[in-house]
């Protein structure tokens, strides 16, 4: 099975989609995982493979946003679905390439979702929205280079940027979900408001285990009260929002910045210290640099999703 992945995962300059992703394809080609090789089956996306639409939703609070389940089209009994968290797999449209994170997958039934922001007039974009239940596309991966250890003790700082929360959530349950992995997570999410933290649910769950806590930081949440009308935007002291919190909550209407990183730390927690970003590439860059000066940070410990 080693020598058969290796073969077919040959990449060719053809296959980047030339919009300067952190996690290139020329440069992160996928290694055949343990996982993998343990059952003794072929991961069916090494190759540009069909995929069928099973469902299409539109996010509740966003109608450009798009919640798209694919299951392979034509799955033989010797394949599985492998996509590592944190990795991305690739979208072939005709000549279009873009790359989408999973937030979830099967690897038995070989399936997996991903969240979309459709842009405006975007040719990609135009294609996904017209999509339509058992439509057809081809995707190849798995693209990326994280690797979690769960022997290694860690603190876990995750940022996401909007839609780029998507392929943080595999990372986390990987780590809760791994009875033997003690690190800790800090899950610092931007978002516009409280309307827009995509899968605010789900961190609500996570909020259960005792080695995850989360805020949340929405610079534009504003709510119908005449002094957070006037202000453009609420204060610390806004009752509106406080109400709209849940258990275990905690929002900010700021920024994430250096100065706030920092308000995170805390030096009597032991574990290596690992920064993962996801977002476009200007908020990756502020959020690198602004982790060496407040988290110090080892900048082989900093990954951009």
């Amino acid at each position: 099975v080693l020598g058969q992945e290796q073969q077919l995962f040959e990449v060719q300059a053809s296959d980047c989609c030339g919009n300067g992703c952190t996690n290139c394809i020329l440069d992160n080609k996928p290694r055949p995982s343990k996982r993998v090789l343990l059952a003794g089956k072929r991961n069916i996306i090494l190759t540009y493979t069909k995929f069928r639409l099973i469902g299409k939703e539109t996010h509740r609070s966003d109608d450009q946003v798009l919640l798209l389940h694919f299951g392979a089209a034509d799955a033989p009994e010797d394949t599985v679905l492998d996509v590592p968290p944190g990795h991305h797999v690739m979208l072939r449209v005709g000549s279009l390439l873009r790359p989408y994170s999973p937030y979830w997958s099967d690897f038995q039934r070989r399936e997996f979702r991903i969240l979309v922001k459709l842009q405006p007039e975007g040719p990609m974009s135009l294609h996904l929205a017209a999509l339509q239940p058992s439509d057809l596309l081809e995707f190849r991966g798995p693209i990326g280079n994280y690797t979690n250890d769960p022997s290694l003790t860690k603190c876990l700082f995750i940022v996401a940027q909007g839609v780029a929360i998507a392929p943080t959530l595999p990372l986390i349950r990987s780590v809760l979900e791994n009875e033997e992995d003690m690190s800790r997570i800090w899950h610092l999410v931007c978002a516009r408001d409280l309307e827009h933290v995509y899968f605010r649910q789900e961190l609500l769950e996570f909020a259960q285990n005792w080695n995850y806590r989360s805020c949340l930081y929405l610079p534009h949440q504003q709510c119908d009260s005449p002094a957070c009308q006037g202000a453009g935007h609420c204060g610390p002291e806004c009752q509106d929002l406080k109400r709209r919190l849940r258990y275990k909550e905690v929002a900010k209407v700021a920024r994430l910045d250096a100065t706030e990183l920092a308000s995170h730390v805390n030096s009597t927690i032991p574990g290596q210290r690992v920064l993962i970003v996801a977002g476009d590439a200007a908020f990756q860059k502020m959020m690198k640099e602004a982790a060496f000066h407040s988290l110090a940070v080892d900048p082989a410990n900093v990954y951009l999703l």
